[in-house]
C-alpha cells in the first residue's frame, strides 16, 4: 500500500550495522535514519564508547 502511495519516496532501510528493518519517515524533514528508538540508542552506545576507548591513553 504505501509503494503506490504518497510515502513511496519516505521508505527507508534502518542504518544499523545488524539491522534490515524498512520503515516508512514521517517526519517533517525526512531525516530519520533508524527503524526505532532502540537501533537508534545500540548505535550511538557503541559510537560513544568507541570514543571513549580511542581517547584513553
Amino acid at each position: 500500500m504505501t509503494l503506490g502511495g504518497d510515502h513511496a519516496g519516505r521508505l527507508g532501510v534502518c542504518a544499523a550495522p545488524r539491522c534490515d528493518r524498512v520503515y516508512v519517515d514521517t517526519s517533517r524533514n525526512a531525516g530519520r535514519q533508524f527503524c526505532s528508538t532502540a537501533c537508534q540508542n545500540r548505535v550511538k552506545a557503541a559510537t560513544f564508547r568507541a570514543r571513549q576507548a580511542s581517547d584513553e591513553p
